[in-house]
């Protein structure tokens, strides 16, 4: 495993630790009413201004302005050699999913005004940033994050088909069997958001049909439990570029589509939250400073 993907797991083992442990110690407290909460033997510490309180609303907030990093890496130049873009985007999506979490258990779950406004704005930016991490793993790119042109696309799909073909020793007639198994010609005749859950579907039901593809294989050809996995392997590896490739110009245009959403309520969200931040030292709550 890279030194990226064990960082990335660790992270999200972090957060999920860190969520799971609020919950099970904050549940009563989170789960009382307005009324009770002064009475309840954590609210000093829990509420929005206490020790635990404040200290997880600074945290989500500090991770939500240091994903704004990601695009200076992908808009100023001095940035544009400072590591592979895809890290910096799973990252971002890291700091995302775990600033909004934080900021959850800071609001206490009751959060009105100006709050809300900039607490649905955040669930607005997460949501659709998953929806737009996904749109961005369905266009080809080579490992250094580069979108790949229609030449390296087409010499990729002619190596998969070569690869299958010495695998398979000559029976052409399983190319298209395999193609058809994994839903790779299906995608072509789709297109905008019957696309993306067609390709969702696909994703999401991919295990169950790799593991019917071995079957088939075995049933059907003469072949070691090695050879079937490697020929569905490779017959998997080529469906999804089939599918990328007939679903590239529909998530360019999606993508497009996308950033009109996602930045307004980014903006509106880090607006309100600045204020917020401001208006807090306004009245003194200074946390450990």
């Amino acid at each position: 495993m890279t030194f990226h993907r064990l960082s990335l797991a660790l992270l999200y083992a972090i957060t999920l630790a860190a969520a799971a442990y609020l919950v099970v110690v904050g549940g009563s407290y989170y789960g009382a009413s307005e009324v009770d909460r002064p009475h309840h033997p954590l609210h000093e510490a829990w509420k929005p201004s206490g020790l635990i309180g404040h200290g997880i609303g600074i945290i989500g907030s500090l991770l939500m302005l240091i994903l704004l990093l990601y695009s200076v890496r992908k808009r100023f130049r001095f940035m544009q050699n400072r590591g592979h873009i895809r890290y910096w985007l799973n990252y971002h999506i890291w700091m995302g999913i775990t600033g909004p979490i934080l900021v959850l258990f800071h609001t206490t779950f009751k959060f009105g005004g100006l709050v809300a406004v900039s607490f649905w704005s955040m669930v607005a930016v997460a949501l659709s940033g998953v929806f737009g991490r996904y749109l961005y793993m369905q266009i080809p790119r080579s490992l250094s994050g580069n979108e790949l042109s229609a030449a390296e696309l087409e010499q990729q799909e002619h190596e998969f088909s070569n690869r299958l073909w010495e695998e398979l020793k000559g029976k052409e007639e399983w190319i298209d069997r395999l193609a058809e198994a994994y839903g790779a010609r299906r995608a072509a005749q789709l297109s905008g958001v019957e696309s993306v859950i067609f390709l969702l579907f696909r994703d999401l039901t991919m295990p169950f049909r790799f593991a019917k593809v071995k079957q088939i294989l075995r049933q059907s050809l003469d072949l070691t439990s090695g050879e079937v996995r490697q020929i569905a392997k490779v017959a998997r590896k080529r469906a999804q570029l089939e599918r990328r490739i007939a679903f590239l110009k529909t998530a360019h245009s999606l993508l497009h589509h996308w950033h009109i959403f996602h930045r307004p309520f980014a903006v509106v969200m880090l607006i309100i939250m600045l204020v917020h931040v401001a208006v807090t030292i306004v009245f003194g709550y200074r946390w450990i400073f």
